[in-house]
């Protein structure tokens, strides 16, 4: 008997099951809802769309490919599921034997404000880049990966771009302080740190002080959106096993999610490469599967006015260990390489948990020390290892060696 799968949303996580269902299941029934109408895109190039990207550049999978691979792809928005039923209520009623919610994230907003922009679909970028290009100066709530992003693509336009940000340094759910400030020496940019906005109004935002621009945008976070889900276990977001399991017979995926990471915190999802990783885990068991995500460690990284910023595990004020700060050159010094900074984080044993890199292939550097932390290695482990060495690649000793010896000069 053919099953009647049925996923809500259509971004990195629902438009990914919706994918993995179909090559598990090659006779399933399978229908996507998706309320934007544009298919599955990458929502973290929608700055590039601000700047002047084509939005439809973006679209990875427009609604006519799913409906070539017989995935049933509806632009409708569902208000409601009757779980017990087994049906979801759009335009019309639909019945499902399995069921993924993927109903992502919408903008979070802690202060009272009228006639703002926030960034969370192509629509928002067109709109923010139709004022832009009839604007001279815009305010920017929030210095975190968004905020920081969307102030590239507005100063790109030849915008003046003040940023707000609540707390005393700038991408702070990413980076230490230390390792910010010297971000921060790099960018150049007008930003206030340690604002609390209480208000905005009129082009106006009240803090300490008031600031005024052509127009306004918020980044200061997204909340899950689980409206519709409210019979699901749901704490800040749902809750879903590593199997992506929410209730029997229903899956959930993306940043309408929360899960246990690599160090047992509860996090709430809010990127795109975790919620593709969910996708396919959910896509695959809503077939009759049995697979199961590995404990996500959370990696980020970003390239702001041309540097690459990159980070993994645990900041220094999440563990009572050690840390060393190493900043060198990527390549020997009579090679005049760029200057990279590399900060590693272990616990008193040496057993590495976190990495902060800014320089060139910090993306490549966290991802080295991702897998030291999944195979729970220690720093005197790590700096014995040889690198590939050649004068205009690499020098003998990396810049992650040396942080790790010097964290390994701290223990003894």
């Amino acid at each position: 008997m053919k099953k009647k799968i049925v996923i809500i949303g259509c971004g990195a996580a629902g438009g990914t099951a919706a994918q993995f269902a179909r090559k598990y299941d090659r006779k399933a029934d399978i229908v996507i809802f998706d309320s934007e109408g544009y298919g599955q895109y990458s929502r973290c190039a929608l700055p590039y769309v601000i700047a002047g990207k084509n939005w439809k550049k973006i679209v990875e999978f427009p609604p006519q490919w799913f409906e070539r691979h017989r995935i049933s792809y509806k632009n409708e928005k569902i208000h409601s599921i009757d779980f017990d039923a087994k049906v979801v209520e759009g335009n019309n009623i639909e019945e499902y034997d399995e069921l993924i919610i993927a109903t992502g994230s919408l903008p979070s907003c802690p202060f009272k404000a009228e006639n703002v922009y926030f960034l969370r679909s192509i629509d928002d970028a067109i709109q923010i880049r139709k004022k832009a290009i009839k604007s001279k100066k815009a305010i920017i709530i929030g210095a975190g990966l968004i905020g920081m992003e969307i102030a590239e693509a507005l100063i790109k336009l030849g915008i003046k771009v003040k940023i707000l940000e609540y707390m005393p340094n700038i991408l702070p759910n990413m980076l230490d302080k230390d390792v910010s400030d010297y971000l921060m020496k790099k960018l150049n940019l007008d930003i206030e740190l340690s604002c609390k906005v209480e208000e905005v109004n009129e082009n106006v935002v009240h803090a300490e002080k008031e600031y005024k621009a052509d127009f306004i945008i918020v980044a200061t976070g997204n909340k899950a959106n689980v409206g519709i889900a409210k019979k699901c276990n749901i704490d800040k977001a749902i809750l879903v096993d590593e199997k992506c399991k929410a209730l029997p017979h229903v899956y959930a995926a993306g940043d309408c999610t929360q899960v246990i990471d690599f160090f047992g915190r509860s996090v709430v999802v809010g990127l795109g490469s975790v919620a593709t990783r969910q996708g396919i885990v959910a896509g695959i068991n809503c077939t009759g599967e049995n697979e199961k995500t590995m404990p996500f460690l959370f990696l980020k990284t970003a390239k702001l006015f041309g540097i690459e910023i990159a980070s993994v595990g645990l900041l220094r004020n999440e563990i009572d260990g050690i840390e060393a700060r190493y900043i060198g050159k990527n390549l020997p010094h009579y090679m005049n390489g760029e200057e990279i900074l590399v900060k590693i984080i272990s616990d008193k044993e040496g057993k590495i948990v976190g990495c902060q890199a800014i320089g060139k292939e910090a993306a490549k550097i966290v991802d080295k020390m991702a897998i030291a932390i999944y195979n729970k290695m220690n720093v005197k482990e790590i700096s014995k290892i040889e690198n590939a060495y050649a004068p205009s690649i690499a020098p003998v000793f990396d810049a992650v060696s040396m942080a790790c010896k010097m964290i390994e000069r701290k223990i003894k």
